[in-house]
């Protein structure tokens, strides 16, 4: 088979960014403007989706898939949305260290121990849906109105949820463009040659489940800020919809392949 153009190479990576723009030009000529507030909603809404599914990323990036996201996303919200309102930085870290918790539990559990990662992550959903539970019965807490709308709006322009979206964006491909990035594709490609060849295929492992559990946190953290209040199933809707957009974005579900800005877009 003959080798690839340059352009057709560019074409096969960055497919979902150009279909996104197409879809995006094609609203705004069907209603015929686009304003400030289009642009705060449209990121505002994706942002979550975007945080949460970069989490599965890393995750399917090493031939893995993790079922716990959302429930731990909801757990993240929950507690922000019940601590917040008394004390703002216990509040943010909480999302955080939870998210980490979890998803270094996960890690733990398939790099180490080699336990399937679908089972793996099928029974810590199962967990952390409960405690979700547990902690908050039923959907409520409290947002501080003015974090409400510094998460939402901003005080100027770009919007807040725009910056927060780049950011994510900038994050994930330093990431992916960092010593642990090829780390993760070379497990993704072949974990024995990547072993062969002084990966630590464990430890990135188990760093990429726990990442993604800080992402899934920082997911449920912003879904919290944005609706002001905390539920315990508001992350079940990313279970199967991080996978979704894993895949629609362009990376390869057998790992190794894939990049961060088609998952964004």
């Amino acid at each position: 088979m003959p080798p690839r153009s340059t352009s057709a190479r560019l074409l096969a990576d960055h497919w979902p960014v150009l279909v996104f723009v197409a879809l995006l030009a094609l609203n705004i000529a069907l209603k015929q403007r686009f304003s400030l507030f289009d642009l705060r909603t449209l990121c505002a809404n994706a942002l979550p989706l975007a945080l949460i599914a970069l989490g599965q990323y890393f995750v399917v990036m090493t031939r893995g898939i993790d079922l716990s996201l959302g429930p731990i996303a909801s757990l993240a919200g929950a507690v922000l949305s019940l601590t917040i309102g008394d004390n703002l930085a216990l509040g943010l870290a909480a999302p955080v260290v939870i998210g980490a918790v979890a998803g270094l539990t996960n890690g733990v559990l398939v790099a180490r121990y080699r336990f399937p990662a679908i089972i793996v992550t099928l029974a810590t959903m199962t967990v952390w849906q409960g405690v979700a539970l547990v902690v908050l019965p039923n959907p409520g807490g409290f947002v501080p109105p003015e974090i409400q709308r510094l998460a939402t709006r901003g005080l100027w322009f770009p919007p807040t949820p725009l910056i927060l979206l780049a950011l994510t964006m900038i994050g994930a491909g330093w990431v992916m463009s960092s010593r642990f990035g090829l780390h993760l594709r070379a497990i993704g490609g072949d974990e024995a040659a990547a072993t062969m060849s002084g990966v630590r295929a464990t430890r990135t492992t188990i760093l990429a489940y726990t990442l993604a559990g800080v992402m899934a946190g920082l997911g449920g953290a912003y879904l919290a800020l944005a609706t002001a209040s905390g539920s315990p199933t508001i992350g079940d809707d990313y279970i199967l919809s991080s996978v979704a957009t894993v895949v629609v974005g362009g990376v390869a579900l057998s790992g190794g392949r894939g990049l961060t800005s088609g998952v964004v877009f």
